[in-house]
Formats: C-alpha cells, structure tokens, sequence
C-alpha cells in the first residue's frame, strides 16, 4: 500500500529533502554555505596571524623591559608595533575602539615597573 498521497505524504515530500528536488534554492543554499565556510575559515586564519603577531611583540617588549629597562627608544618602537598589532587583532574580533582604553604596552610598562608583590 502506497503512502504517496496519505498524511505524511508531506513530510517526506523530496521537495522538502536537502539537494532533492524542487527549485535550485537548495544547490544555491550549498553553494552559499561554502563561500561563507572559505570567508570563516579564512577570518580565522587571519586572527590566528594577528594574535600571534601581537604575542611575539608583547613577548619582545616584555623581554626588553627586563633586560634593557632604559633603552626608551627600544621600548617606544616595539610599544607602538604592539599597540598596532592589539588595535587590529580587536578589529578582526570585532571589538570597538574605545577611547578610554589605555594601551596595552602603556600597561605593560606600568606593571613591570611596579616591584614584585606577589612574592
């Protein structure tokens, strides 16, 4: 006995199936994900860089800061190269620019500053 035409005829109508039949707007829909799945993979590629771009520089200006405390010209260049880097990986994030917000190297340098308390 067929079903073809019963009352659940309609959920398992191939129309309603992905990739079955019915208009192109499910091999559009496939397509779509695709490009959107490249663009995905492609923004995480990307923050991965920056990320690890900023770590390296925050790594150097920490490293500087320990070693060189003085040397203010090496501080200044490697602080604006990581102020920039954190300002990029935060727009790939998608966090706003808040203009309250210290630097991060501003910081840094406040902290390593600072003697060690937790000792």
């Amino acid at each position: 006995m067929s079903t073809r035409n019963g009352p659940h005829a309609r959920a398992h109508s191939t129309e309603d199936r992905p990739g079955g039949g019915g208009n192109n707007s499910s091999k559009n829909a496939a397509r779509y994900s695709r490009a959107e799945y490249a663009k995905v993979v492609a923004l995480q590629e990307e923050v991965a860089r920056a990320d690890a771009d900023y770590q390296r520089l925050r790594n150097a200006y920490l490293d500087t800061v320990q070693k060189e405390p003085t040397h203010e010209v090496a501080l200044a260049m490697i602080g604006a190269d990581m102020d920039r880097a954190h300002a990029r990986l935060q727009a790939l994030i998608g966090l706003p620019r808040l203009p309250f917000t210290h630097e991060p190297s501003t910081v840094m340098r406040r902290e390593a500053q600072q003697p060690d308390e937790k000792h």
